[in-house]
């Protein structure tokens, strides 16, 4: 291709050309030993959007539940996990199939997608559910001043220029949040259904008023062990080991390509070695305290639980949940309560239903405080198909820090629970037993809870068990 046709997209291997072979520096509270973007994205889901087996599942699930909309269900859902495939084809009017699934596409959010969109729009209704725009005169976006351009001209046939929009939240906004429509069994439309907002949630919370955005957490910049930021060098030459451009010098704020997040099930499914690394992170979203009193014979508890994130927790796919594990022992070690017990094979709470209504007040083990979000048709069933949910029968979901509620992301099922807050919930258990009492909580965490994999054609037969998100245990006399 000659310089000056327009190139959308470019293969990530050729942004590792540059972008790879570089170590973190000295006294850097780093990821890794290597922080070049390419190889920490390489382990993200973003690097595995397109390869997913449970988006690839779901969609043919959703499909099969309405033949008469597969086409753009498809073409929808290829947006966000298959960007470099299906953006150009929406230029032309055409439509992406998942049977037509392409390297390109397999390649899910690789760098060229976002390192190319431009500004215009993002943040607003139209961007969202996928709707950003890719710059088409051959620049690319980064966040730095005077980029370097000669390497990325003769290598990628793209021109290097400041875009701060790579540091805007409103950017990751416009995958991060999903509105789907709601169709009856005929594909047509009869409603719309917010899927997932963790930016609508972030908007909403007092990280953004704090400036704290996205890339903060999911992309974090390089620190010392005191806090300050370290500066490196974002790119090395192609064929020189790791030697770095002369006219180049090392820049701050240096970005950590992680993108972190909490599917660390579906890393571990795939075999992703950095796996690990998402499921430190989900350690990092959510702080337990416990308090208690032993009156007459009957130990009064309450767990409290604190969202340290900037978004619900959980947050994004509906599949996700989060739950206490709460064990009593009395003072001779016997377990004489339990609550939120999960059985290893199947991953699924034991001696409770798997639908728990949102719990205040627990006496019993077989109610278990869950949150997440429950979908429901328009006529109140529950459903597990994204295509004919119209809203959520309930979202106790723990709200972020300053959260300001709107008709979109209103909790649902909380109006009664005056301990349910912004930043927090408190869980109160009444276990019929003296003291002294040893308990021990925890908070357990699955992307897929496993009533989501019902009804699709894969079955994760493996990784069903939680994320220990937080764990403590405490004498209450």
């Amino acid at each position: 291709m000659a310089w000056g046709q327009q190139k959308l997209f470019e293969p990530a291997e050729t942004c590792a050309m540059c972008h790879t072979k570089i170590p973190a520096p000295a006294g850097a509270k780093a990821a890794a030993a290597v922080v070049g973007a390419f190889p920490l994205w390489a382990g993200s889901m973003m690097a595995h959007a397109g390869k997913d087996p449970y988006w690839k599942a779901k969609v043919q699930f959703e499909g099969d539940t309405t033949p008469a909309a597969r086409a753009v269900i498809e073409d929808k859902c290829m947006r966000c996990h298959a960007p470099m495939q299906q953006y150009p084809l929406r230029a032309k009017g055409e439509l992406a199939r998942m049977g037509a699934l392409n390297p390109e596409g397999a390649e899910g959010v690789s760098c060229t997608v976002c390192h190319k969109i431009v500004p215009e729009g993002l943040g607003e209704r139209a961007s969202f559910t996928g709707g950003f725009k890719i710059n088409t005169e051959n620049e690319i976006y980064g966040p730095h001043k005077d980029p370097f351009p000669m390497p990325m001209m003769h290598h990628a046939e793209q021109f290097p220029k400041e875009g701060r929009q790579i540091l805007d939240s409103a950017l990751c906004g416009s995958c991060h949040t999903v509105i789907t429509p709601t169709l009856n069994a005929a594909g047509k439309q009869i409603g719309e259904f917010v899927e997932q907002a963790p930016y609508l949630e972030w908007l909403a919370s007092d990280f953004k008023k704090s400036n704290v955005t996205c890339q903060s957490c999911h992309l974090p910049v390089l620190k010392d062990a005191n806090g300050a930021q370290v500066e490196q060098y974002i790119a090395h030459m192609p064929h020189m080991g790791a030697g770095f451009f002369p006219p180049t010098r090392p820049r701050k704020p240096f970005g950590q390509h992680l993108f972190l997040g909490g599917n660390a099930q579906m890393l571990r499914v795939m075999g992703v070695e950095t796996a690990g690394r998402a499921e430190e992170f989900l350690r990092g979203a959510v702080a337990l305290e416990v308090r208690g009193r032993v009156e007459k014979g009957v130990s009064e508890l309450a767990v409290e639980v604190f969202n340290k994130t900037g978004h619900k927790l959980p947050t994004g796919f509906p599949s996700r949940r989060m739950w206490l594990h709460v064990r009593v022992k009395d003072a001779g070690g016997a377990v004489v309560f339990e609550s939120g017990a999960w059985d290893a094979v199947s991953g699924e709470l034991v001696g409770a239903a798997a639908r728990q209504e949102h719990r205040d007040r627990i006496t019993r083990g077989s109610e278990v405080a869950v949150y997440e979000a429950a979908m429901k048709t328009p006529d109140g069933a529950p459903t597990m198909s994204l295509l004919r949910a119209a809203g959520y029968s309930k979202d106790n979901r723990i709200l972020p820090l300053g959260f300001v509620s709107n008709a979109q992301i209103a909790p649902v099922g909380v109006a009664a629970d005056a301990d349910f807050k912004a930043g927090s919930d408190k869980v109160h258990y009444s276990v019929p037993v003296g003291g002294p009492v040893t308990v021990t909580v925890e908070a357990l965490y699955q992307s897929v809870a496993p009533a989501h994999l019902e009804g699709l054609a894969f079955q994760m037969t493996g990784h069903r068990a939680p994320v220990v998100m937080s764990s403590l245990e405490r004498v209450i006399r």
